[in-house]
């Protein structure tokens, strides 16, 4: 009996224990199984493994700080790590570079509030990274980190030259050797390149290309001597002219154009033959047309275009014989006279102003002088009397025939188109080759009948 008693009593202290820690365990149950997510502040990283009580201290939830400074600061009720001794100084929260709850590494500064010129207060070596020691000298050492530098890395670094006032690149602690590497070494001994100011070639972006800006009043034969900088070439025409005469800007020699300055009559000045000029009357293939100006012409005379010289219109003044130019056998390139069509039986001595009486046209030759033509006189071609579709009369025409008997033409019976003597009016008969129709008594202009040279009677 006493024994059974002892294992009924052992069995209900066992069912006892059981109930107690069913009890106990419901409530920490109860608390795993609560949502965080409800309150606003979801539990990650190392906060979803903290015991509850770590943050609701005994027991008090209502207050219960949601800010990361709210428990990782020194003094708190919550007890949580606090910045260290050689944290960077800052007031920003902590979730301003600390990006999750899982560890306190891999935080990355948000430099949005930082002050340009400011950096050092925590690039200093203590705090965060300070300059390194090639920058112990010059503007590296003095200046400011976001100077060169971009708050979200270090390289690329390039100078902010912004504000930097134009011509003080040479200042000390600058572009002078011993401050970087870009200063201006050996290669600038020349002239120009001695002493001028780097931003008179270089941009603040990149040394490369640097063409001189041509901002200064010098003339360009100063520099461009073909030892300083690149001068005449041996093609170049002679000319002693500065180069901006021809040269129209500073990037390229191409696009010169001398001819804008020009006057009229002083192509020979350069198109003669001498100095490598394009278009001289001494050009490679000798098919220029003889020139009367000796060497020296007068281009514009026939060339109006100072582009090209296929387009031109030929100036006859003062040319007396065509056949200089238009013989058939001329090596000049112009149109020639050939034995073909109309101009078969032609010879070399007929010129072709006896037929054709324009000079900018072929169409509207005369053809040959008929067998009855009057004499000319020193009329010198064709187209003196010939004008046109008319032809001289009168005075005009007679003009050409001085010191000619009337008779020559007007003799009755005479081979010529002219018009013969009536010979059934008193006073023609006897008339013979010789006699003067305008002597006195008789027909104008001596004589005293008609009009001259126009109306007998």
């Amino acid at each position: 009996m006493k024994r059974l008693l002892t294992i009924l009593g052992n069995v209900l202290a066992a069912v006892l224990t059981v109930f107690a820690l069913q009890a106990s365990a419901a409530p920490q149950m109860a608390g795993r199984d609560f949502s965080h997510m409800t309150t606003g502040f979801p539990l990650t990283g190392v906060h979803a493994t903290a015991a509850c009580e770590t943050c609701h201290v005994a027991g008090v939830f209502k207050g219960t700080a949601r800010n990361c400074d709210g428990c990782h600061a020194l003094g708190r009720r919550v007890v949580a790590t606090p910045k260290s001794s050689n944290h960077i100084v800052t007031d920003a929260e902590c979730d301003t570079c600390h990006f999750n709850a899982a560890t306190f590494l891999g935080a990355r500064y948000n430099h949005g509030n930082a002050q340009p010129g400011q950096c050092m207060s925590c690039h200093n070596g203590r705090l965060s990274t300070a300059k390194p020691a090639s920058h112990n000298s010059g503007n590296k050492a003095t200046n400011s980190c976001d100077q060169c530098h971009r708050s979200y890395t270090w390289l690329p670094a390039s100078w902010n030259h912004i504000g930097v006032a134009p011509g003080t690149c040479a200042n000390a602690g600058c572009h002078v050797q011993g401050s970087n590497q870009y200063f201006r070494g050996s290669t600038h001994t020349g002239f120009q390149l001695s002493h001028p100011v780097c931003d008179d070639c270089h941009n603040m972006y990149a040394w490369s290309p640097a063409p001189y800006k041509h901002n200064s009043p010098a003339l360009c034969s100063s520099c461009h001597n073909g030892t300083t900088a690149t001068g005449k070439g041996p093609s170049h025409g002679y000319t002693t002219a500065e180069c901006n005469t021809c040269h129209r800007n500073t990037i390229s020699w191409a696009g010169a154009s001398y001819h804008s300055g020009a006057v009229a009559g002083i192509c020979g000045t350069c198109h003669n033959g001498t100095n490598n000029v394009k278009g001289t009357v001494n050009d490679p293939n000798g098919t220029h047309i003889p020139l009367t100006a000796g060497g020296n012409p007068n281009c514009d005379l026939c060339h109006t275009s100072t582009t090209t010289f296929t387009v031109y219109r030929m100036n006859h003044g003062g040319i007396a014989t065509c056949n200089n130019c238009h013989a058939s056998t001329s090596p000049y390139v112009v149109t020639t006279k050939r034995v073909l069509g109309n101009h078969q039986g032609s010879t070399s001595s007929q010129d072709c102003v006896n037929c054709h009486t324009s000079t900018s046209t072929w169409a509207g030759a005369l053809g040959s002088k008929p067998s009855n033509h009057i004499p000319e006189g020193t009329a010198p071609s064709c187209s003196t009397c010939h004008t046109g579709s008319t032809v001289l009369r009168g005075s005009s025409l007679h003009a050409y025939l001085q010191g000619m008997a009337c008779t020559t033409c007007h003799l009755k019976s005479n081979p010529y188109s002219g018009n013969g003597q009536d010979t059934k009016s008193v006073g023609h008969e006897g008339m013979k080759a010789g006699d003067d129709c305008s002597k006195s008594g008789c027909h104008k202009p001596l004589g005293n009948k008609g009009t001259a040279y126009t109306n007998w009677d």
